[in-house]
């Protein structure tokens, strides 16, 4: 798996980059909070959470963590074993999202 950063759709666009900005720095929350749920096996609201990060990212022009966080869902309303390991791997792709391209 690469590190290199990965980029909005609406990268550098006037009239979405405070939204980009916003919906970047507020990731790690998201992570941690799916992390949380899952760990603690509230996976009801696990799966909630992931489908609003799933909808979001979408919006937001960040294919690949709408494509995983979408995967994620499925796991988790399913009770998949291996969901803990699909979280870490969502929360390092999101490590990587950034607001722009400069």
């Amino acid at each position: 798996m690469t590190d290199s950063p990965i980029f909005s759709k609406l990268a550098n666009d006037p009239d979405f980059n405070d939204l980009v900005i916003a919906f970047v720095a507020d990731l790690p929350n998201r992570t941690d909070r799916i992390l949380t749920l899952i760990g603690s096996g509230t996976l009801d609201e696990a799966a909630d959470a992931l489908h609003q990060l799933k909808g979001s990212s979408g919006i937001f022009g960040f294919q690949p963590i709408h494509l995983l966080a979408k995967e994620l869902e499925k796991m988790v309303r399913n009770s998949d074993p291996t969901i803990e390991e699909k979280a870490h791997e969502l929360e390092r792709l999101c490590q990587r999202a950034s607001a722009d391209r400069n």
